[in-house]
């Protein structure tokens, strides 16, 4: 059976009287699962992953986290267990040195310094930049400075990560990187919910996806189901990936069968029908 370690109930959010973020919002997210919340800017996305890392509390309903609601106290003993890295890496780092700003959640909670730097070397050893841990956080490439700020959020040894907007601003080898870090953690049992509007990505990212319109979920399933659901996304101001538009054009010339959310799945259905159609 499997656990669920996060749990939203009718979850709703005001920044204002006149400006409501989140609405009656609920859903689960269970240990190991990879989970992508979609979605259009303004959608409330990056709200509700503030309010899953317990940084907002609910103006109503109620955010469970490890059986523990965000808004008790108990819940600042379970905060270390949820990292969370901002659209914005710059938003994380603010020391003179990527060192410091790794360990700085380390020492903040009083633990050794010397035992906090190796801490954090470790993780930047993970992560493949050990060799930034004298130089300046100002001084790096935007994809460095999203890998420490991943860093930061992984320092405490967390079983969530929260990822937000985390392809923004990339190169496409920064991307491929990140992508395949992000599994390598999944694999390790961390549990990641990713916010973004990038479809194109998802297919790679997560297994289950909630799309979410002007601050409700508006349906929820499975990647592919999701993201190759042209009416659906339409309803959310989102377009399939471009892989899935050219075979819904293909399918629709009654070329192939199928529409793929990734380039590895139409290579597979491309190579399904050649063969038929040659004998083989």
């Amino acid at each position: 059976m499997q656990e669920t370690i996060i749990g939203v109930e009718g979850v709703e959010y005001s920044y204002s009287a006149n400006l409501e973020a989140i609405r009656g919002v609920s859903f689960e997210v269970n240990r190991g699962e990879r989970v992508g919340i979609l979605g259009p800017n303004g959608a409330g996305k990056s709200t509700l992953a503030m309010l899953l890392a317990g940084l907002f509390v609910p103006t109503s309903g109620d955010v469970n986290v490890f059986g523990v609601s965000t808004r008790s106290n108990e819940f600042e003993h379970l905060r270390s267990k949820i990292g969370i890295v901002f659209q914005d890496p710059e938003d994380m780092l603010f020391n003179n040195k990527v060192i410091d700003d790794v360990s700085y959640s380390l020492r903040n909670l009083g633990i050794d310094k010397e035992y906090a730097n190796r801490r954090s070397v470790e993780i930047l050893e993970l992560l493949g930049i050990a060799h930034l841990k004298d130089r300046s956080p100002y001084r790096l490439s935007y994809g460095e400075k999203k890998r420490v700020s991943i860093a930061c959020a992984l320092v405490n040894s967390p079983e969530v990560l929260i990822l937000d907007e985390p392809t923004a601003n990339l190169d496409l080898k920064s991307r491929r990187s990140l992508v395949e870090l992000v599994n390598l953690l999944n694999k390790q049992g961390l549990t990641l919910i990713v916010s973004t509007h990038d479809v194109e990505v998802l297919p790679d990212l997560v297994e289950r996806v909630l799309i979410m319109e002007g601050g409700k979920i508006i349906s929820e399933g499975p990647v592919k189901s999701i993201i190759t659901d042209e009416h659906l996304l339409d309803k959310a101001s989102l377009e399939p990936p471009a892989i899935s538009r050219l075979f819904m054009r293909l399918k629709a010339r009654g070329l192939v069968q199928d529409v793929p959310s990734s380039v590895e799945d139409a290579f597979l259905i491309l190579e399904k029908t050649l063969s038929s159609k040659c004998g083989h």
